[in-house]
């Protein structure tokens, strides 16, 4: 095992532990999983009341949505080294600290999937989704897909306001509402102009959720493939942003000796 991946691998065992303080299983499946649960089935029954087919739309985005939601958990979680006080220690190791706070929030990825999947499964009646062992297989895979992504941008804004911690939650939560505008969870993207949808175009979610969409539709096929690549470049081009921009402080910070990233 090389030493890159090493570091990556306890850095995501650090965050899981730091998860574990926060949740048992029966806390998360009691009280977070339901309250996610609920979330999605008010949205649902809105959609209920909209129309034919409005039901099935908006479960669906919601689910989605959600994934991407834990995804931008990262923006706040990545500043916990900072306010734990042990972002001073990172940079004056031997290992790099953007490899740690990369992977210390990788815990939100396997819990946006289960919150999103799992609300799909149990709400499916609700607004007539038939699902098939094939499309929960390939929904499950996309699902990750978003979580991936949106993790990504999530720890790009997560390197910006890495020395400004009390702008995490702002920060993070006003990106995930332009997702909810722009990115089709709500209403198609072509519903909000063309400028607001070509900002869609460019932000994690959009595409990923037209392919889950057209998967569930059971018209998978060569377009699903190509939405799916153009939300993995997306994801990878924030993913880009983000080590670029954790390098940068990270030189900046050992170079002159300030080690916490302040200036």
């Amino acid at each position: 095992m090389s030493g890159r991946t090493q570091v990556l691998r306890w850095a995501a065992r650090a965050g899981a532990a730091d998860y574990g303080t926060m949740f048992t299983w029966k806390t998360w499946l009691l009280g977070w999983f339901v309250r996610m649960l609920a979330q999605v089935l008010f949205f649902t029954t809105i959609g209920d009341l909209l129309g034919p087919g409005q039901a099935r739309y908006l479960l669906i985005g919601n689910a989605v949505a959600l994934v991407a939601l834990h995804g931008m958990f990262a923006t706040a979680s990545t500043t916990w080294e900072l306010q734990n006080g042990t972002l001073a220690l990172l940079v004056a190791s031997p290992s790099s600290p953007t490899l740690v706070l990369l992977g210390r929030s990788l815990f939100w990825l396997p819990d946006g999937v289960a919150c999103g999947l799992g609300a799909i499964l149990i709400l499916a009646p609700v607004a007539d989704l038939h699902l098939t062992v094939t499309s929960v297989v390939l929904l499950a895979l996309l699902l990750v897909l978003v979580a991936v992504t949106s993790y990504c941008l999530g720890l790009f804004l997560g390197s910006l306001v890495l020395t400004a911690a009390d702008l995490r939650n702002v920060v993070s939560n006003a990106a995930f509402t332009v997702m909810l505008i722009v990115c089709g969870p709500e209403v198609p993207a072509s519903a909000v102009g063309p400028v607001l949808g070509r900002l869609g175009d460019v932000l994690p979610l959009t595409h990923g959720l037209l392919a889950v969409r057209e998967v569930l539709a059971g018209d998978a096929g060569a377009g699903t493939a190509a939405l799916a690549g153009w939300e993995t470049l997306i994801g990878a081009c924030w993913l880009g942003a983000a080590l670029a921009v954790l390098g940068w402080r990270e030189r900046r910070s050992r170079r002159d000796g300030a080690a916490l990233f302040l200036s």
